[in-house]
């Protein structure tokens, strides 16, 4: 049967693709790729220790804590979280598919036999996506289309993952997964025509050794999930722990390693390999964006028990040694941009294909849109050339600042077709999201880079109506209110802007007492053009 005639059977009712969240995987420079200085030890003693911190950006080398090249290495990644690479808004962030790959080209260029596994996570709920529901749908499809270039061995089933729709999550595993990649779920029994998509095992050989690998997602996350197509394609989903003994005997019988992902709370792993002390490496959740550099040893140091955080920050190397049955040794590796690549697959999917398609399905015009609740009654964003007259000071101490220029920031991005991403779009343009807002460079030039009516509310009221106190009182905002309700963290994150400081940024565009309005000109109001009228910016 061919991939796409999967397509009618169940309840498969829609095919799209469907996730969320580009994003910046940033927290600033950090410490890179801890690896064991301890001596091998044999799985039999029980003694295999994880390793310190290392700076591979010193040594030039993938493990210089190694103390050879391993017979195998294991490459555990997950939890990306729909980061599919830095956008670039400041300097150090970390992660992107684009130098996972790299990463991994990296080691199979030293010959090293890899597998590959991902605890999933792919993507966040759709309905938190930056860039909307439509942008969530292509990016799902990208994440997968992406991994299954890496030949990865195993991904795990998570919850997080199905919120796309549980019938449209089938069908892009479907169609974008191929061997050796393989969904794995050994708790969960897909409905009937379906048991190829969901699988309870694999086996991955690399080198000399053979890998069983399975996984295991929480029932309860499974059963959260409101869908319509989630009883006909997920019917039973057990515990885990009633499934596991007979899984991991089997994988022992095949197998000389055994891997266990878990989907789910991060203290459900460490149970997991407690009550199954059969599995070499456990990998689970994370409750930290940046994990801690070392893995924790379990059942006397014979489980390794792994996390890699999240947003795809990080990936772990766990290799495996000589030594008795072999010793393994953890890496920590900080995707920065030592594994900036020029080129390679991975970065012809996200930045050509990626961005090309949201440009040819106008994302960002198309983007959902709603009225503006808190300003004045019908007040429409008019951009800050409508505020220039009468705040001549305010709009120069605007037009000096970054914020002004946050849309050329875009255009001179080295990465393509970034005024058609949404996620973009959103921290850099005025209104956007709103009725009234940004909807394009073509239709709205006004509203490009973010304006004046970004903190102070659409402004077409008060423009008409200068001593309209209401309408003054509806833009009012001080200080002391910005910072309460957090208005800068929108897209002064953790992510985009990891130094921000309220107080200190707050001090390069306070305007207060800027201007003199004893001009009775200022008080006489006058009628905003339409915004789609504003001047083309030039060069455009």
């Amino acid at each position: 049967m061919s991939r796409l005639d999967f397509r009618p059977l169940g309840a498969v009712a829609t095919a799209a693709v469907i996730l969320s969240y580009v994003g910046c995987s940033s927290s600033g420079p950090a410490p890179d790729d801890p690896a064991s200085s301890a001596k091998p030890e044999t799985r039999s003693v029980a003694k295999a220790e994880p390793g310190k911190a290392q700076s591979p950006e010193e040594s030039g080398e993938l493990f210089p804590k190694w103390p050879a090249d391993p017979k195998a290495v294991v490459v555990v990644s997950g939890e990306m979280e729909g980061y599919l690479e830095p956008c670039g808004c400041t300097q150090g962030q970390l992660g992107g598919l684009i130098r996972r790959y790299e990463f991994v080209e990296q080691v199979q260029a030293r010959n090293l036999p890899v597998v590959l596994v991902d605890l999933g996570g792919l993507m966040k709920d759709p309905a938190g996506s930056r860039g909307g529901p439509e942008q969530a749908r292509i990016k799902f499809d990208v994440a997968l289309k992406a991994l299954n270039t890496f030949n990865y061995n195993a991904i795990a089933l998570s919850a997080d993952d199905l919120k796309v729709g549980v019938g449209e999550a089938f069908v892009q595993y479907l169609n974008n997964l191929t061997e050796p990649t393989t969904m794995l779920a050994a708790n969960v029994e897909p409905g009937a025509g379906f048991e190829t998509i969901i699988r309870p095992s694999t086996i991955a050989e690399a080198g000399p050794l053979k890998f069983g690998v399975t996984a295991v997602v929480d029932p309860a996350r499974i059963a959260a999930l409101q869908d319509p197509d989630k009883e006909a394609l997920l019917p039973t989903v057990h515990p885990p722990d009633e499934v596991l003994g007979a899984v991991l005997a089997d994988l022992e019988k095949q197998t000389d390693y055994q891997i266990l992902m878990v989907q789910g709370e991060p203290e459900e792993a460490g149970r997991l390999a407690a009550a199954f002390p059969g599995f070499d490496i456990v990998v689970g959740a994370s409750s930290l964006v940046d994990p801690e550099q070392d893995p924790k040893m379990l059942n006397d140091g014979a489980t390794m028990l792994v996390n890699v955080g999240r947003r795809g920050k990080y990936v772990g190397a766990v290799g495996v040694f000589d030594g008795g049955d072999a010793a393994m040794r953890f890496a920590r590796i900080s995707l920065n941009e030592r594994f900036d690549a020029p080129s390679n697959e991975v970065k012809k999917i996200i930045e050509d294909e990626y961005r090309g398609m949201l440009k040819a399905i106008g994302t960002v015009e198309n983007f959902p849109r709603h009225d503006y609740v808190d300003g004045a009654p019908g007040a429409t964003f008019v951009g800050a050339e409508s505020c220039r007259d009468c705040h001549p000071n305010t709009y120069l101490k605007w037009a000096s600042s970054r914020h002004a220029t946050a849309f050329e920031s875009l255009l001179n991005d080295p990465k393509p077709n970034t005024i058609y991403d949404a996620e973009c779009i959103s921290c850099h343009t005025t209104g956007f999201g709103y009725n009234s807002g940004y909807q394009s460079l073509a239709g709205t030039p006004g509203l490009r880079g973010n304006q004046c009516e970004n903190c102070h509310g659409p402004a077409s009221r008060h423009i008409e109506e200068p001593d309209n106190l209401a309408f003054r009182q509806a833009l009012a905002l001080t200080a002391e209110r910005a910072d309460r309700n957090r208005l800068c963290i929108r897209c002064h994150d953790e992510d985009n802007s990891p130094k921000f400081d309220f107080e200190t940024y707050m001090t390069m565009i306070y305007h207060k007492g800027l201007d003199d309005y004893s001009d009775p000109k200022v008080h006489q109001g006058i009628k905003p053009k339409a915004e789609a009228d504003s001047e083309t910016p030039k060069g455009e």
